[in-house]
């Protein structure tokens, strides 16, 4: 009896599918591009690193800097005190803070003077709004020296400035010396922009329109 012939098994134990090849061939690629650029990568990672380092340090620095700042201005309990702290912080939204406190302080006192030197220091160093309130103020100071071409600009700044909080007060004194002056005309103008918004300010420049002539 004749023996069949039967085709050999195939053995299946060796074969790869492409599937497999890929990712084999990915893993090769990866091994071969961490071997050629392992240096440069190690070395951006420890400099993104030290550079994060670096930046928490300097917020770190920079809040303890703060804190000092502000236990200096509460321990200057006197107006001597103040001074002396704030002329040596000179520049900084704190210290300006300090020199309106302290502008404030001399103009109750009717020093004048002191008052406009003070609140001048304050609207260069103090942060919004406060350097608005030193510039409105130093006006009023001013004014109340007959410096008025000085007053009217810098107040003239503010009122022109529709993001200042101190505008309406601004337009309000503005308006309270052209009425001095005798320019209804203008004292009107400086009422009429002063926003409804603003309740305060805009009460008290209708009462003084009341006693504006009749147009």
């Amino acid at each position: 009896m004749a023996n069949k012939s039967s085709s050999p098994k195939t053995d299946e134990r060796n074969i790869v599918g492409p599937n497999q090849v890929e990712i084999q061939d990915l893993e090769d690629q990866v091994v071969m591009f961490w071997d050629k650029n392992k240096g440069i990568i190690l070395g951006s990672v420890a400099f993104i690193f030290a550079a994060f380092l670096g930046y928490q340090g300097i917020k770190f620095m920079q809040h303890r800097a703060e804190e000092n700042l502000k236990a200096g201005y509460q321990a200057a309990i006197t107006s001597e005190a103040k001074a002396a702290w704030a002329a040596d912080e000179a520049g900084k939204p704190l210290s300006g803070f300090a020199f309106k406190e302290l502008g404030d302080e001399a103009y109750a006192a009717g020093d004048l003077a002191k008052a406009e030197g003070y609140y001048r220091e304050a609207a260069k160093s103090a942060a919004a709004p406060v350097d608005q309130a030193a510039t409105v103020a130093l006006a009023v100071t001013l004014i109340d020296q007959d410096k008025l071409s000085e007053a009217k600009e810098l107040l003239q700044s503010i009122a022109n400035d529709s993001s200042a909080l101190a505008q309406a007060e601004a337009q309000y004194r503005l308006a309270f010396l052209a009425s001095q002056e005798g320019d209804a005309a203008t004292a009107r103008s400086f009422i009429e922009a002063i926003s409804d918004e603003s309740f305060f300010w805009k009460s008290r420049a209708r009462s003084l329109e009341q006693s504006l002539p009749e147009a």
